[in-house]
């Protein structure tokens, strides 16, 4: 079986090849996948779980794409995947032109951009993910690792609305004036 994510993306891409074909769009040769987090929105965790770069964009004229690791469950991947590879099938169209109508035709249900895997989906790729094995991967859950602000910037400022921010430490070591009114020190609020 396939013991890495990418290893699984790519074979699922291999397998995906004739059916693109057989609908009309044969997917580049060069497409390299992987599970990582997307260029943006990295912490929503229900938008921008899928991401396709042009081969324009690649020194080596690769089609970049990838499936964000907050998904686990095998059908979304694929699903998620077969969606960018449409990107990829019908590069430079982004989600009209030709991009809608091949979706349909891989039985990506939804709005064009948000076209992912429904039970028509899953029944006809069911040989193939099942065929993959397991998706090597656990959800990432972005949202459940928080960081505490180390640093609170407190507001000093003078009665005619100039005001500054500045940590304790230098507060404690006393407070700055207002360059428009120099004999006025500023006041914490």
């Amino acid at each position: 079986m396939n013991a890495t994510r990418e290893q699984w993306l790519a074979a699922l891409i291999e397998e995906l090849r004739g059916i693109f074909a057989v609908h009309g769009h044969p997917l580049p040769a060069k497409i390299r996948a992987t599970c990582g987090l997307p260029s943006t929105k990295s912490r929503s965790k229900d938008k921008h779980i899928g991401e396709h770069w042009s081969a324009k964009a690649s020194d080596d004229d690769t089609h970049e794409v990838s499936v964000s690791p907050v998904v686990a469950e095998p059908y979304e991947v694929a699903g998620i995947l077969t969606h960018e590879l449409c990107h990829a099938a019908t590069d430079g169209d982004g989600h009209r032109g030709r991009f809608p109508d091949l979706a349909k035709k891989l039985w990506l249900e939804g709005a064009p951009t948000r076209a992912c895997a429904g039970d028509a989906f899953r029944e006809n790729f069911k040989d193939i993910v099942e065929s993959l094995g397991e998706y090597p991967h656990a959800a990432l859950n972005v949202g459940r690792v928080t960081t505490t602000q180390s640093t609170r910037m407190l507001k000093a400022s003078c009665p005619c609305g100039y005001s500054v921010r500045i940590t304790k430490k230098w507060a404690d070591f006393g407070l700055p004036c207002c360059p428009l009114h120099p004999v006025r020190t500023l006041t914490l609020s």
